[in-house]
């Protein structure tokens, strides 16, 4: 059962990444396709509750929050599925990059309460300042460099393979450095903060 489960969501995620690499193939999107692209979404409800698949569902009611698509709202998508299809990540494709970092495992519970958090890389749920804006509304505090202070480094979803020669790759090197002199410093990815938010789900 599991096994037909599994090769249902594997079809229906090869169908989504054919529909986004055809909205794409012009270099452009239209009202019709961002609609297009919500209504396929609405109908594979499984499809739907994966990451980061879930992700594209949430900015897309946010895009259709005021009944209106903006030219900055179309490019922000364009930018998010060319990540997901075609980016250094292909995370539609099931090749997620930030697989490969040195996250914590198990993910820990995330406690946002006046705890400090450093975000780095590219995010799936949106660019940095609105992830900050929302960690800092669950009752976080964000930072630019990791510290002994720092509680949680965040790492987006469209982290690199090659992260050591990062910036966000020093900033996991710091982390590693200051645990080494006893800094409690949780190194997590952007799918356990998301669905960690108090609006998640």
């Amino acid at each position: 059962m599991r096994f037909n489960e599994d090769r249902r969501l594997e079809r229906d995620t090869s169908e989504m990444l054919g529909l986004a690499k055809g909205v794409l193939s012009d270099g452009r999107i239209v009202d019709e396709e961002v609609r297009l692209i919500r209504s396929w979404i609405k109908s594979h409800p499984d499809v739907r509750n994966t990451w980061p698949v879930n992700v594209l569902a949430q900015r897309l009611e946010r895009i259709f929050d005021d009944g209106k698509v903006s030219e900055e709202e179309r490019e922000d998508l364009h930018s998010l599925l060319n990540e997901l299809v075609g980016g250094k990540a292909g995370i539609i494709g099931m090749e997620n990059a930030a697989t490969t970092l040195p996250l914590d495992k198990p993910a820990p519970t995330i406690n946002f309460s006046r705890r400090i958090f450093v975000l780095t890389g590219k995010f799936a749920f949106g660019p940095r300042a609105a992830c900050q804006r929302f960690t800092c509304e669950a009752g976080g505090i964000c930072e630019d460099a990791v510290t002994k202070r720092t509680n949680y480094l965040v790492i987006g979803t469209f982290g690199s393979r090659d992260w050591v020669h990062t910036s966000h790759g020093r900033k996991i090197e710091k982390v590693l450095e200051y645990r080494e002199s006893g800094a409690r410093i949780v190194i997590i990815g952007e799918d356990h903060w998301a669905s960690s938010l108090p609006s998640s789900g």
